[in-house]
């Protein structure tokens, strides 16, 4: 027997957001810092930041201010009062459960979390909490690197438990990070795996101590690997970009590479010999 397929019509990306902005609940906010670095806040509380279909919209929007921030080099993403994201508002899921609308979220969402990871900023997930379940998983894999509370719950592709798949991009995107096999076990067991079993997995890069501020780990974490000039960053993460998405692609490679090359930058740190001087301890 084959896979269950979907063959209904694709929707206008304005016509599916007009339908997700009739489910209220929540927003997803903004803010962008002097420093070239931004936060995105998923403000849902009382439903552990579930995702409503307004929230949906509003992360479409700031991925989209985002683009439009020349000055940006790197991106947080969390949710409000110290928990992550627990997947899809079940309110608001239970009102659009019909395979039409499934497909038109699943739509919506893709397309939205496609042009995050294309982001040129360096991008950061603050798990907390609840953790990262369902959809929440899925914006987790999405992002460059992941950051897990020592006391968080942990990241679960829960979809089988709730009778469903992936619909972000989750799929791709967690084979992308882990391999097929391991990605396999993860769907298929729909276990939420623990921060240190994360860590074996490649789900997650580092975990916040206990003594330390969540948000202030994730900025000073972020900054360490956004220290250099904005022009830098944002060329490299679009370099890493289309390799992964293009392999082998030598041309984008070299193409980004040659305005820095005898650039002002890179005559500073030929004049400071930089590359030869040892790292701060």
């Amino acid at each position: 027997m084959m896979a269950s397929f979907y063959i209904g019509k694709e929707k206008q990306l304005a016509e599916i957001r007009k339908h997700l902005e009739k489910f209220s609940g929540g927003s997803v906010n903004l803010k962008k810092r002097g420093d070239g670095l931004a936060v995105i806040e998923l403000n849902q509380p009382e439903k552990k930041n579930a995702m409503s279909g307004k929230m949906m919209v509003d992360l479409h929007d700031a991925v989209e201010e985002l683009h439009n921030w020349t000055e940006g080099k790197g991106v947080i993403l969390k949710g409000k009062d110290g928990n992550f994201c627990s997947g899809g508002d079940l309110d608001f899921v239970r009102q659009i459960s019909t395979p039409e609308e499934g497909f038109m979220m699943s739509t919506f969402m893709q397309n939205t979390m496609n042009k995050f990871q294309r982001l040129p900023m360096i991008s950061v997930a603050l798990i907390e909490g609840i953790g990262g379940l369902g959809g929440g998983a899925e914006l987790s894999v999405a992002c460059d690197f992941r950051l897990m509370t020592e006391t968080c719950k942990g990241i679960g592709f829960v979809h089988l438990k709730m009778g469903i798949l992936p619909a972000w991009g989750g799929t791709n995107r967690l084979v992308e990070k882990i391999g097929p096999t391991k990605a396999l076990e993860v769907l298929s067991t729909a276990k939420i795996f623990t921060p240190t079993e994360c860590l074996k997995l490649g789900l997650a890069d580092d975990i916040v101590p206990r003594s330390e501020s969540p948000i202030d780990f994730a900025l000073s974490w972020l900054g360490k690997r956004t220290q250099f000039d904005s022009k830098l960053i944002r060329s490299v993460k679009a370099s890493v970009t289309s390799a992964k998405e293009s392999p082998r692609d030598f041309e984008t490679e070299r193409r980004t590479f040659a305005p820095f090359w005898g650039g002002p930058i890179n005559k500073e740190a030929l004049l400071k010999n930089i590359k030869h001087k040892p790292e701060p301890s």
